[in-house]
C-alpha cells in the first residue's frame, strides 16, 4: 500500500484519494465485524464469515493507516509546524481512544441489563463509531493538503523496494522502540480487565483501570508538547517516563488481592503518565525519520516507511494476543476462561487458582517489564534532536537543487553531515 501510494499521481495528490476511499469502505467493512451471527449455528460457517470480515476490515485499515500516516508526513514542510501539527492530531486521537474505550464498557451494561437486545446493541456500535471514525477520515481527505513536492519518477513494487527504509539506520531504531512500546500497551489492554478481576478482585471497577490509564496520559500532552517546543529531542521525551512506566507496573502487579482499592488508581495514574512519551512520541518523531531516509536515499518514499509502520503496529498486536493466548488459552497456568452470552452479554466468570492469578500478574509484568527496556535502549541509539532535524532539512533541500557538495560545506556543516552519516544512516 505504501508503494501504491507513493506512486499515485492525482490532481488530489497521492494519499488524500485512498484516505477518501478508505472513509467510504469503513462502515461496511466494521459493520461485519459486528454481525449478529448468533442464529447459525454451523461453527465453521461463523468462522469464516467472521475471517472473511476481519480480513476485508483489516485490508480497509491498511489503506487508511497507510495514507494517512503518511500525509502526516507531507502536510507541511516546516519541523515545528509539523510537530504542532502532529500533537495536536494525538490529541485528538487519544480523546477518540478514551470514547472508545469507555462507550462499548457502558453499552455493554446496558445489555446485560435487557436495556437494549443485541440487534440494538450491534446497530449502535456500527453507526455510531463508524460514524466517529468515518466522518473525520472524509474532513482530512477533502480539506487537507500535501505541501511536500511530489517526485516524478515513479517505483515497481518488489520485495526490494518494500523493505528499502530498512536500509535506514535510524528507521531501524526507531521501528524496533514503536514495536516494543507499543506491544506493551497491546498486552496491557489485552489483559487488564482480566487481571483486575482475578489478580485484584475489583469487580465492576476492572474496566475503568484502562480509561484512568488512557486518560493519565492525554492528560500529559501539553507537557510534552511544551517541552517540544523548547527544542527537547523527541527520543528523550520518549524515554523520559519509562522509569515511572515500570514502577507502575511492578506496583499493581504485586498488589495484593482483596487490599483497599485506592491505591489503584494511582498506580494506573504512574502507568499513564509514564507511558505517555511511547505513546506520543513516535509519530511526531516518524516525519524526521522520512527526512533522513530522504536524505540517505535521495528520493522520498513516505508511503514505504509509513507501509511498515503499519505492519509493524499490527505485528505488536498480534505479538501480545500471541503471548496472552499461548500462556492463558494453553492451559499452561491452569486459567478457566470465563463464558459469554453473546445473546445477552453475560458472562460467567469461575473461580480460578492460585497459579492462573499469578499468571496474570506475571503475563503483564515480565513481558512490559522486558519490552520497555528493550524499547528504551533503541530509543537510545536514535539520535535526533531539533537542531539536527533542521539541519537534515537543509540538506535535503540542497540534494533537490543538485548543491550538495560536502567538500564545499563549511566545516560546521560537513562534520554534521559526517555525524549524521555514522549515527543515522
Amino acid at each position: 500500500m505504501g508503494i501504491i501510494s507513493d506512486n499515485t499521481r492525482t490532481k488530489w495528490g497521492r494519499r488524500r484519494p485512498y484516505i477518501f476511499l478508505g472513509a467510504f469502505l469503513f462502515i461496511p467493512a466494521f459493520a461485519l465485524l459486528f454481525l449478529p451471527l448468533y442464529s447459525i449455528q454451523i461453527q465453521g460457517l461463523k468462522f469464516s464469515i467472521y475471517l472473511v470480515s476481519y480480513c476485508f476490515y483489516m485490508t480497509v485499515s491498511t489503506i487508511i493507516s497507510v495514507s494517512y500516516s503518511s500525509l502526516s508526513t507531507e502536510i507541511s514542510t516546516d519541523i515545528d509546524e509539523k510537530t504542532r501539527i502532529n500533537s495536536i492530531r494525538l490529541l485528538f486521537s487519544m480523546v477518540s481512544s478514551g470514547i472508545s474505550a469507555l462507550a462499548p464498557i457502558l453499552l455493554i451494561e446496558q445489555l446485560q441489563n435487557r436495556a437494549i437486545n443485541i440487534d440494538q446493541f450491534s446497530l449502535i456500535i456500527i453507526l455510531a463509531f463508524g460514524a466517529l471514525y468515518a466522518i473525520p477520515l472524509f474532513l482530512c481527505a477533502i480539506f487537507s493538503k500535501e505541501r511536500v513536492p511530489i517526485p516524478k519518477e515513479k517505483k515497481k513494487f518488489s520485495i526490494k523496494t518494500f523493505v528499502k527504509p530498512l536500509k535506514v539506520k535510524v528507521f531501524v531504531y526507531f521501528l524496533l522502540s514503536y514495536l516494543f512500546s507499543f506491544t506493551c500497551m497491546d498486552i496491557i489492554t489485552a489483559n487488564i480487565v482480566f487481571f483486575a478481576d482475578y489478580g485484584l478482585k475489583l469487580g465492576k471497577s476492572s474496566s475503568i483501570l484502562l480509561i484512568i490509564i488512557m486518560l493519565s496520559y492525554a492528560a500529559v500532552v501539553p507537557v510534552h508538547y511544551k517541552l517540544l517546543s523548547k527544542g527537547f529531542a523527541k527520543p528523550k521525551l520518549f524515554r523520559m517516563g519509562i522509569p515511572l512506566y515500570i514502577l507502575g507496573i511492578i506496583c499493581i502487579c504485586l498488589y495484593p488481592a482483596g487490599a483497599p482499592f485506592w491505591p489503584v488508581p494511582i498506580f494506573c495514574v504512574i502507568i499513564g503518565v509514564g507511558m505517555s512519551g511511547c505513546q506520543l512520541i513516535p509519530w511526531i518523531l516518524f516525519p524526521d525519520v522520512v527526512d533522513v531516509g530522504e536524505l540517505k536515499l535521495k528520493e522520498r518514499i513516505a508511503g514505504s516507511f509509513s507501509g511498515i509502520m503499519t505492519f509493524i503496529r499490527k505485528a505488536s498486536s498480534a505479538i501480545a494476543i500471541a503471548i496472552t493466548s499461548w500462556v492463558l488459552g494453553l492451559d499452561i497456568v491452569g486459567f478457566r476462561e470465563p463464558v459469554t452470552d453473546y445473546l445477552t452479554g453475560t458472562v460467567t466468570k469461575f473461580e480460578q487458582p492460585e497459579s492462573a492469578v499469578w499468571g496474570l500478574r506475571m503475563i503483564v509484568m515480565v513481558p512490559v517489564i522486558v519490552f520497555i527496556s528493550l524499547a528504551f535502549f533503541f530509543s537510545a541509539k536514535t539520535k535526533l534532536t531539533k537542531a539536527r532535524s533542521q539541519k537534515i532539512k537543509e540538506f535535503i533541500e540542497l540534494q533537490n537543487k543538485g548543491e550538495l557538495d560536502i567538500e564545499k560545506l563549511s566545516e560546521a556543516d560537513r562534520e554534521e553531515y559526517l555525524k549524521i552519516q555514522k549515527e543515522l544512516f
